[in-house]
């Protein structure tokens, strides 16, 4: 969990928006009078591919998930970190709501929930951020960092004022649009299933307890499992998981079960306007006719 003294009361992602949305205006206004109307001209990563760095000890273990999103900027590529807490207490409500089923829509309800309402925590790479919002983030307990690494040059001397808002346009970017929720869903969806099905001992002693609310132990010999409890995170994994994830939702022509509907496959159409076919003859009545000639 995070530190009593970085709990936030009011610092919702709506509340960091409306506090840059209109601060810090520009000399030059040609492409937006400021940071907020210049994130346009960047763009959040959209494959699920790129949001493969989650650590997922932190995020079932302490309830703590932290985002690093690629972000394309107007001259260079950035990464704009995000910090939730509560994701998997609340994925754990939609599951009981849920009859108890786990689903990619529990995840992404609950993603868009804590996205929107509960304290989010930033940070960005850019030069913009680190000279100018760093600092003072972490002052007002808003940012990814704590006070114990202020990564602020100069303690927010470049903004010492503390008066252009809360982010530079690629934070403001990732703080307005949703898309990248849908990616984060798609990545931890995916983990928990190959878990189940390949990390056994992990997915029964950290996971399911997490997700279910009351522990697995007594649901399979534990020493028949090699894994251990320690829950990959590396690059490599994740990206495997989630081409796993892809697989295992495909649609197979001849399956007995449509993935998008639930029901059974199409039923096959018999064909228009098809010609009746005339029987074959018996062999005696063919026997038959070749007398008569």
């Amino acid at each position: 969990m995070i530190e009593k003294d970085l709990i936030l009361t009011e610092d919702t992602r709506n509340m960091l928006v409306s506090k840059s949305r209109s601060v810090g205006h520009y000399k030059d206004q040609s492409h937006g009078k400021n940071r907020f109307e210049r994130k346009r001209l960047s763009q959040v990563s959209r494959t699920v591919k790129q949001y493969n760095q989650i650590d997922m000890n932190k995020l079932f273990k302490q309830d703590l998930l932290i985002v690093h999103i690629p972000v394309q900027g107007e001259s260079d590529s950035y990464t704009v970190s995000v910090k939730m807490e509560g994701v998997i207490a609340e994925i754990a409500k939609n599951i009981r709501s849920n009859k108890n089923q786990f689903e990619f829509r529990t995840v992404v309800q609950a993603l868009t929930k804590i996205f929107n309402t509960q304290n989010i925590y930033v940070k960005c790479t850019c030069d913009d951020y680190k000279y100018r919002f760093a600092h003072w983030n972490i002052v007002n307990n808003v940012s990814v960092d704590d006070s114990a690494s202020d990564p602020g040059p100069g303690h927010g001397k470049a903004n010492p004022n503390d008066d252009k808002g809360r982010g530079c346009k690629h934070v403001l970017l990732v703080l307005a649009n949703g898309d990248w929720v849908l990616k984060v869903a798609s990545v931890i969806n995916n983990y928990v299933h190959y878990a189940e099905e390949h990390l056994q001992k992990a997915f029964l002693k950290v996971i399911f307890p997490k997700l279910y609310g009351f522990p697995a132990e007594d649901m399979v010999d534990v020493d028949l499992i090699d894994t251990d409890e320690y829950l990959d995170s590396t690059k490599g994994l994740i990206d495997a998981i989630n081409e796993y994830g892809r697989n295992r939702g495909k649609y197979r022509p001849g399956s007995n079960k449509n993935p998008v509907t639930g029901t059974g496959g199409p039923k096959k159409k018999e064909p228009e306007n098809k010609p009746e076919e005339k029987p074959e003859k018996e062999p005696e009545e063919a026997k038959t006719e070749e007398e008569n000639k």
